[in-house]
């Protein structure tokens, strides 16, 4: 009697228990509209902004400025929240590079230069307060080409006529450095932030007259290296923190140099390049120091041959040589236009045997948006001003044929402000001190 008892309670216990549970469960239950399913989408879910339009730069667009305004409609957010925008731009046709976030309005001008002459895409994403992203279509457009105004900076700066002068670009300055001036030579220093307004830091600085001299800028100074001062062949080395008071770094070079050397800063060294005590201004040995007081020579294995007014630059972090004129037994007197490059200064290699431009000797060399520049020279029958680029120093590009600016050699050629400047110069029967630039 007792276990049926027991059996009656707990099954009244087990039924009381699974009612209740099914109570709760009915509670639990959300109750339908009427027309609604169980999977329709939660109305809570907060959404993406809405599709938008790009207006400017137009889609297919050519010769667009380097530092453009980009416009587009305004998105709508279904949620009312607010949106901000990002701006892609690169040379995919889906752009991944991110050139500005956090826009708050419908149009960005750009601060930075993008690449002259370069294919293009742009897009922009629509960014929500709650993290969800719409993005607009692709859009692609060319830059335009360097821009060369048909007229001077200045047809007549204040310093006088010259060639085989120095330029260089320190404490964001132009600076130009001695060099010949028809009659005599010279040690006057100018500066310039503008390229028209030139003013004399001094008419003679504490070191000897001269032209071919080479000019670097390394160890925050300035340097003034060797050149010619009429009747001798310079080998001392300068050095200046502000370009007005100079110290004497050393009187002789422990190597002959040929007066038209080339000096670089390279892996944080001074470098001279065509130092040769060989056939006159020949190019057959390498020099580095770290003080400009103690030098050491660089045993290199240079395959190319001997070669005088050639141009040279750093560039990718390695040392470049372009054409010139031979000066070995098998091309002497010839032009050249080679290619070199040597990431140590030590082992050499060809990178174009024959570039596309002519050969030519006394043309000078750039680096500007992020690219080697070759301009101008001597090609064994006149002088040139075509200008040419390469970003790889294989494949060469003309960017114009002919400048309006006069042929010329002994000029300097420096990159400054997003400008490349010319200054000075000869064009055989004439000496000159006008300014051009181009950007």
């Amino acid at each position: 009697m007792k276990t049926k008892k027991m059996y009656l309670v707990l099954f009244s216990f087990i039924t009381l228990s699974s009612t209740f549970i099914n109570c709760r469960n009915d509670d639990d239950k959300v109750i339908l509209e009427e027309g609604e399913t169980p999977n329709q989408q939660d109305k809570t879910v907060n959404q993406a902004p809405d599709d938008f339009e790009l207006i400017a730069v137009i889609d297919g667009a050519t010769d667009v400025d380097v530092m453009p305004n980009f416009l587009w409609n305004a998105a709508v957010d279904p949620d009312g929240d607010s949106i901000s925008y990002e701006l892609f731009v690169d040379e995919n046709n889906n752009p991944t590079t991110s050139l500005a976030n956090t826009i708050n309005e419908t149009n960005f001008t750009l601060e930075e230069r993008l690449p002259l002459n370069q294919d293009l895409f742009w897009k922009v994403v629509a960014i929500d307060s709650e993290g969800n992203t719409t993005s607009s279509e692709t859009f692609s457009f060319t830059t335009r080409n360097l821009h060369i105004p048909e007229t001077p900076v200045t047809a007549s700066a204040a310093f006088s006529e010259r060639r085989d002068h120095a330029s260089v670009v320190f404490d964001n300055k132009m600076w130009v450095i001695g060099g010949y001036d028809g009659f005599s030579h010279l040690n006057d220093i100018w500066l310039s932030t503008d390229g028209e307004t030139w003013t004399q830091v001094t008419a003679e600085a504490p070191f000897h007259k001269r032209r071919f001299h080479s000019t670097v800028v390394f160890d925050n100074k300035i340097w003034v290296m060797g050149g010619h001062n009429g009747s001798d062949i310079l080998t001392d080395i300068w050095q200046s923190s502000d370009g007005e008071n100079w110290t004497l770094v050393t009187g002789a070079l422990p190597f002959n140099i040929s007066y038209d050397q080339s000096v670089i800063a390279f892996q944080n060294k001074l470098w001279v390049i065509g130092s040769g005590s060989g056939p006159a201004k020949s190019m057959n040995t390498i020099w580095q120091s770290s003080d400009g007081e103690t030098w050491t020579s660089v045993d290199s294995q240079i395959t190319f041959t001997d070669r005088f007014g050639f141009a040279t630059l750093v560039f990718d972090n390695k040392i470049w040589i372009i054409g010139g004129n031979g000066a070995g037994a098998e091309n002497f007197n010839t032009p050249l236009n080679d290619t070199w490059q040597s990431s140590d200064g030590k082992i050499w290699n060809q990178v174009n045997a024959n570039t596309l431009f002519s050969g030519r000797k006394g043309h000078t060399s750039v680096v500007f948006d992020d690219k080697m520049w070759i301009i101008g020279g001597f090609d064994g029958s006149s002088r040139v001003n075509d200008i040419w680029q390469s970003a790889d120093g294989e494949t060469w590009t003309q960017v114009i044929k002919e400048g309006p600016y006069t042929g010329r050699l002994e000029y300097t050629p420096i990159s400054f402000n997003n400008k490349i400047w010319i200054i000075g110069g000869s064009t055989g029967s004439a000496l000159l001190n006008d300014v051009w630039s181009m950007d």
